[in-house]
């Protein structure tokens, strides 16, 4: 019984297709933009391959495993940009590149802040900014602080224009017949992309005026 046992694994193990964490990845990158970060589950990135869930957990150990390669897979998609000597506009080029990886992949975002994931493909991005920074002629304690700050305020702006395009606007809405600011931003056609170089340029630009300061 044992053997017959035995056998019948080894059949259904060969009947699998072979994994490797590239197709790992593309599979969950796949899933992830399909179903959004709710719907990103072991079992649905298993499923896409056309295996079992148990057969993931031979080449990764829980779900933060599987989306630090989901991670992993959308950085490798789109290289940074290459330099251009002109600090200013290549921190617009990588905070472009920012944008356009979460706009890629929308769930990717949630799911890293979710499980909170770090992997060595983020530390080029961070090792380009900082060295942009200090490029602009700031002492390394202020270039740092400029770093980290612009960063965040970056990445804030980009998950926020995500939210924002999932959302229904009240357009209709009877109150802003009495608030015709409010109205006036809610309706408004705007281009998001100019807007988000607006907003990253005039923050660079503060910033590094405001550091500049004794």
């Amino acid at each position: 019984m044992a053997v017959r046992a035995t056998r019948r694994s080894r059949a259904v193990q060969a009947q699998q297709p072979d994994l490797g964490l590239q197709s790992i990845a593309a599979a969950a990158v796949r899933v992830a933009d399909k179903h959004g970060a709710a719907g990103f589950t072991m079992r649905a990135v298993a499923e896409e391959l056309g295996v079992t869930a148990m057969a993931l957990y031979h080449h990764v150990s829980d779900k933060s495993g599987l989306v630090a390669l989901l991670v992993d897979a959308a950085i490798a998609e789109r290289p940074l940009p290459p330099p251009t000597g002109v600090w200013r506009d290549d921190l617009w080029a990588v905070a472009q590149w920012m944008r356009q990886t979460a706009v890629d992949h929308p769930a990717i975002g949630k799911l890293r802040q979710t499980y909170r994931v770090w992997t060595p493909s983020i530390f080029p991005m961070t090792e380009r900014w900082l060295s942009l920074w200090q490029q602009s002629g700031l002492p390394l304690e202020r270039a740092v602080t400029a770093a980290v700050t612009s960063s965040l305020a970056i990445t804030g702006m980009v998950q926020e224009e995500l939210v924002y395009q999932e959302m229904d606007w009240p357009v209709d809405d009877k109150h802003l017949a009495l608030l015709p600011n409010a109205r006036l931003v809610f309706t408004a056609q705007r281009d998001s992309a100019a807007d988000f170089e607006l907003a990253v340029r005039a923050l660079c630009d503060g910033l590094h005026a405001r550091l500049l300061l004794p």
